[in-house]
């Protein structure tokens, strides 16, 4: 009997808890430009953190993205995806935790919109020019007086 064919019942309720087990990774619904590339974030409880790029498997239907990564069985993970382009971070999904088993699948999420991101890395800082100090007007009349609407007038004046 070949390994493919083990119920993973069976072969989950013999495994100690911290044995290595296979993960399936598995992104669905992504659509990536020239250049881009996605990738499993991994990090463990201390923090160590791993990237695995995920391939990609056409289908009849779509594309989706896996890869096959060693994780301590059962322990507790935080984990996300993240879409780079030349070497930087374009799209990144929201931060999960999950216990180690056979299978991690997600639907692609990102978390904060990429052209608004590309957009300010593209975008020259413009230095703005100091600002002439503005004068200060003073009331001529002090408030409580008959005229108070002048008053009023004035001040929005001043700060505006």
């Amino acid at each position: 009997m070949g390994v493919n064919n083990l119920n993973p019942l069976f072969v989950d309720s013999t495994k100690p808890i911290g044995d290595k087990v296979v993960t399936n990774v598995e992104l669905l619904s992504v659509v990536l430009r020239d250049g881009d590339s996605v990738f499993f974030e991994v990090s463990d409880e201390f923090g160590f953190q791993q990237r695995f790029l995920l391939k990609a498997i056409e289908t009849k239907k779509s594309i989706k993205y896996t890869a096959e990564v060693w994780l301590k069985y059962q322990y507790e993970y935080q984990y996300r995806f993240v879409m780079i382009n030349a070497e930087e971070e374009v799209f990144a999904s929201a931060t999960q935790s999950a216990r180690a088993g056979h299978v991690i699948s997600e639907k692609w999420a990102p978390t904060f919109k990429p052209d608004s991101l590309r957009e300010k890395k593209k975008r020259p800082v413009q230095k703005s020019e100091p600002k002439a100090p503005r004068e200060v007007k003073t009331a001529v009349k002090p408030l409580g007086q008959p005229n108070m609407l002048s008053q009023i007038k004035s001040l929005l004046d001043d700060l505006l």
